[in-house]
This record gives C-alpha cells, sequence and structure tokens, in this order.
C-alpha cells in the first residue's frame, strides 16, 4: 500500500468519515476503507471510486497532488513502463527541471543516448559547424571522413571548393614533395587514385584543411552533420556548466528526451516524474491507473 498524506477534511466533509474513524482503518487502502464504509450504510463511500475516477480535480484535491512528496510516493509505486509513460507527459520544462538533478559530467553521458538526429539539433542549436570543428579533437574529424554516409563524390565536390593552398599541403604529405599544382591539376591527380589512396588524401590534410573540406561536406548536404559520433557531437559540451547543457536541451521537446532517461534507475526515472503538473498527472491517474489510485491509502503519523 502506498500510505500519503491525504487531505483528511475532504474525507470529511465529503463522505462523513472522521478522523477518529480513520484511526481504526490505519493499514488500509483508501478503497478498503471506503468498500468497510459502505458496508455500514455509507452510500457516498460506496460512490467513491466511480466518483473519483471521473473527477481529477477532486483527486488531485484528496491525494494533495501539489505535495511533491505524494507524487513521488505514487510514481515510485509504478514500474519502467509506467513511468516511462508518465514522462512522455512532462513538458519540455518540466523534464529540464528533473533532469537538473544531474552533474554535467552526468548530463553529457546522458546525452550520448539521443538520437543522432534530436544530438545534432542540440548541438547546431548552440553552436555553428565552425565553432564545433574548432572545439573538437582531429580525431574526431578523421572519423568523420571515414563515414560511409558519404561517398567520394561528395568528396570531390568539397575538395573543389577548398582553398588550393590546403590542397597544396595535402599532395605534400602524400608525396614529401612541394607542390605548386593548381586546384584543377590536384583534383585531376586525385580522382585517378584507387579508393584506399584517396582516402589516405583526405587523411592527409592539415588540421585546418580538413575543418575547411568538411565545412564543405555541411554546407552542401547539412544532415551529414548526424554522420558525427555521439562522442563527437558531445565532446564540446564537457567543458560547459550545467546550465548552459540544459539551456541547449530546451531545444528538444519531451519525446526526443525519453531515451536520455528510459534506463535508469526507476527510483531516479519516479524523481524526475515528479516534476508533472499536479492537475495533469490526476487525469493520468483517473485515465491509465486506477489500480494505482485503489492502492493508496492513509498515513495518520
Amino acid at each position: 500500500m502506498i500510505s500519503l498524506d491525504l487531505d483528511l477534511s475532504y474525507l470529511s466533509k465529503y463522505y462523513n468519515i472522521g478522523r477518529t474513524a480513520l484511526e481504526n482503518y490505519q493499514g488500509m487502502s483508501i478503497v478498503q476503507i471506503m468498500e468497510t464504509e459502505a458496508e455500514k450504510g455509507n452510500n457516498d463511500a460506496a460512490r467513491f471510486l466511480m466518483q473519483i475516477t471521473n473527477n481529477p480535480e477532486e483527486l488531485a484535491n484528496l491525494f494533495q497532488l501539489v505535495n511533491p512528496e505524494n507524487r513521488y510516493l505514487i510514481l515510485s509505486n509504478m514500474n519502467q513502463d509506467d513511468l516511462i509513460n508518465v514522462m512522455a507527459c512532462l513538458d519540455p520544462e518540466e523534464m529540464i527541471l528533473g533532469l537538473s538533478i544531474f552533474t554535467p559530467e552526468a548530463l553529457v553521458e546522458l546525452m550520448m543516448l539521443l538520437e543522432p538526429e534530436s544530438l545534432a539539433t542540440v548541438v547546431l542549436n548552440t553552436m555553428d559547424p565552425y565553432q564545433f570543428l574548432q572545439a573538437i579533437p582531429e580525431e574526431f574529424m578523421d572519423e568523420f571522413i571515414d563515414s560511409d554516409d558519404i561517398d567520394r563524390e561528395i568528396w570531390m565536390q568539397a575538395l573543389g571548393e577548398v582553398d588550393e593552398e590546403h590542397l597544396q599541403k595535402m599532395m605534400e604529405n602524400i608525396t614529401g614533395q612541394a607542390c605548386y599544382d593548381d586546384r584543377d591539376t590536384i583534383l585531376a591527380t586525385m580522382s585517378s587514385y584507387s579508393d584506399d589512396d584517396f582516402m589516405a588524401s583526405l587523411h592527409g590534410m592539415e588540421t585546418e584543411g580538413k575543418q575547411d573540406l568538411i565545412l564543405n561536406v555541411l554546407a552542401k548536404k547539412p544532415e551529414l552533420f548526424e554522420s558525427f559520433s555521439q562522442e563527437a557531437m558531445t565532446y564540446p559540451f564537457q567543458t560547459m556548466q550545467k546550465e548552459d547543457i540544459l539551456k541547449s536541451l530546451m531545444v528538444l521537446d519531451t519525446e526526443e528526451m525519453i531515451p536520455m532517461v528510459e534506463d535508469l534507475p526507476q527510483e531516479i526515472m519516479a524523481l524526475i516524474a515528479t516534476q508533472i503538473d499536479p492537475a495533469v498527472f490526476a487525469k493520468l491517474l483517473c485515465k491509465d491507473f486506477t489500480s494505482v489510485i485503489a492502492n493508496c491509502g492513509i498515513d495518520l503519523s
């Protein structure tokens, strides 16, 4: 049974059950109390469950759902799937408030659970692609270059807009000799390379050249930003303050944030779900959780 701090005046006013009578029902659920009262001829009590599940406002008053401790006690008795369903009813602001219990390091770990599209949205709402590339190590750029999502034709188009000096330095890194060829000559040479040699050439570019190349790819196909790994996309957030991370996450809707929380320990999920609006929670209990209502009792301590 879930022992709640209920509104005893409500029971007295609407069901004629005073505190003295309730003390005799210690350890019984609210439904068991009403059933006992009904057997004693209390007609109002006999109609309790039907009335309360059809009137969320009354349920919110009786269960004092405005009290976050009561909401948490109810939620902590729900299973994982039910908690996910409750969290799906949170407003994005409420979900963000729930996530504020985590440290910045933990938030970054949870961000890696987001879908690539959602995570890319967070990153690009916080910084532009140039700022992102300035903030990540070169190894993440190399991972992007190796992505199977980008074919050789796209790379050739992007190379066509790379600064000529970057292309010359790339050829020098490959051949070990000074290169004075113009852009067209270098591109013609690269077009004759095998796939392995072609990719090796891209990896042979200096950091600024790789940044220029990747920016050209993203300018043509912005959706390819999702080809960066979760580790890469979350890297710039590792040095951010919690408030800034949470502000960045506000671009997402609740459904997009669910992957961050759906596998957390149930007591943590319940704590996050406690942010739900009391009126919304009451409607949800009446609609989908009548068995939970029936399991609630009174804490007279």
